[in-house]
């Protein structure tokens, strides 16, 4: 029963496409031109986004989508805001919305900055809770705006925590860019990326082989089950 329910959830907070979000206040990750497409929960934690905007008018619409348990609505809520990176303003606003409701929408809207500055967006869902609560959502900068570069290397290349998918739990783990594994257990081994247009990559550590996907700001998952919320490994802050 545990495993369905689990099951459930998993399905309920699937994103088919997603932006290369950040889970890392002091590091957010570049807004693209357009539509930037992610998800997020109470599971998952805060997402942080950047773009420059200015000087002159700048609008950021945010739309987000609630996600449901058994065809129920959960009436999820996310706090969208936006701040200056010196620290010197901030706007927020909240958007409620449930899987059998429309999305919920906002546009903040600035008339006329006076100078160019680099902008954060951040995206909380509600905290702590033991049922997974959040949902998909959109966010469109718009108006006198410019866009940061992704960061070069490989997105594997990190600090995890192994949650389940292998028969002993190894604990943090890091991927190293040399391609080489180690675990806080003393386990060791390597990843090697298999395919770069879908992000899988293939892990041995002490003799498991493992088939799993990159998703920004969830960490690695079951190759298997690539749209899953539910991380072999979970990106840490």
């Amino acid at each position: 029963m545990k495993r369905f329910i689990l099951g459930v959830l998993v399905a309920a907070f699937s994103l088919a496409t997603a932006s290369a979000q950040s889970l890392q206040a002091g590091s957010p990750a570049p807004l693209k031109a357009g539509i930037n497409e992610s998800a997020t929960d109470n599971f998952t934690g805060t997402h942080y986004w950047y773009f420059y905007g200015g000087p002159g008018a700048v609008d950021v619409h945010c739309v987000f989508k609630g996600g449901g348990l058994l065809g129920n609505s959960l009436n999820s809520t996310l706090t969208f805001t936006l701040s200056d990176s010196a620290g010197t303003w901030s706007t927020s606003k909240v958007l409620r919305s449930g899987s059998t409701a429309s999305a919920a929408q906002t546009t903040f809207h600035a008339a006329n900055l006076k100078k160019r500055a680099k902008i954060i967006v951040t995206v909380a869902p509600v905290a702590n809770g033991l049922v997974r609560m959040g949902g998909d959502y959109q966010i469109t900068a718009s108006g006198v705006v410019a866009f940061g570069a992704e960061k070069a290397g490989d997105p594997i290349v990190g600090t995890y925590m192994q949650m389940n998918g292998m028969t002993e739990n190894i604990g943090v783990t890091k991927f190293k860019v040399d391609g080489t594994v180690v675990a806080a257990n003393g386990f060791t081994g390597t990843w090697k990326l298999f395919d770069a247009d879908t992000h899988t990559y293939a892990v041995v550590i002490n003799g498991e082989r493992l088939s799993l996907i990159y998703r920004p700001a969830i960490g690695l998952v079951d190759a298997s089950d690539a749209a899953s919320t539910n991380p072999v490994f979970k990106a840490l802050k």
